[in-house]
């Protein structure tokens, strides 16, 4: 198995319980839950968006282009190191922790690249590097925490074409309300180079953007 998709309304288990008998197994077989209802996870403490053996929570609302989304993204995180350094595939580095918004926002960027690269293939190009050009689209890395964001970026600051970036989420294991704004200062002061996009639902981070400076887009 390459990967197991636990949904949260199983009769005889526990979701957390199922990923924890499938780590004690193979841990390294991802493992992704689906929740069905958004506010379940507000029972959970500040900050923790999932058990540690679950390795990505999404929420299930019938769109099935989220469960392509999730595919892919699993996938990138499989391949990132082999593509990074063969073929010098380039990264998006997209840091949400909220199941919601990542279900929300993922596929649309999926589908904006696949198209993107579709329409750069050329119309002679033959069967085989027409596969090689999809497969050298860039690669979406998610991650939920500051501490997770800092490691990607600087493990591929070379190959990182640009920083999707929630305003709030977990930095040394409490929510932040200013992580995104302290991630891409960083990011700013190192590298100026690299488009940055901060996407908020509070439309007055729209100001504190301009000073990084980045983009913004009001979820």
């Amino acid at each position: 198995f390459d990967l197991v998709i636990v949904m949260t309304r199983n009769s005889d288990m526990h979701p957390e319980k199922i990923a924890s008998a499938i780590k004690f197994r193979c841990n390294d077989i991802p493992v992704i839950l689906m929740e069905h209802n958004a506010g379940s996870r507000h029972n959970r403490a500040p900050g923790r968006t999932a058990a540690p053996t679950i390795d990505r929570t999404f929420l299930w609302t019938g769109n099935t282009e989220v469960v392509f989304a999730l595919i892919k993204s699993t996938e990138d995180w499989m391949n990132v190191d082999r593509d990074t350094n063969l073929a010098g595939i380039r990264i998006i580095l997209f840091v949400e922790d909220s199941p919601e918004y990542t279900s929300a926002v993922l596929p649309i960027l999926y589908k904006e690249l696949v198209l993107q690269a579709q329409a750069v293939i050329d119309a002679g190009l033959n069967e085989e590097h027409r596969l090689l050009a999809m497969r050298a689209r860039p690669k979406i890395l998610v991650v939920d925490n500051f501490e997770d964001a800092v490691a990607v970026y600087e493990k591929y600051e070379s190959n990182v074409l640009g920083v999707i970036s929630d305003v709030r989420f977990p930095r040394k294991g409490k929510l932040d309300s200013k992580a995104g704004l302290r991630l891409l200062k960083k990011i700013k002061s190192e590298r100026f180079d690299i488009p940055q996009l901060l996407i908020s639902n509070e439309s007055r981070n729209k100001d504190l953007a301009t000073r990084i400076p980045a983009r913004f887009v009001d979820k």
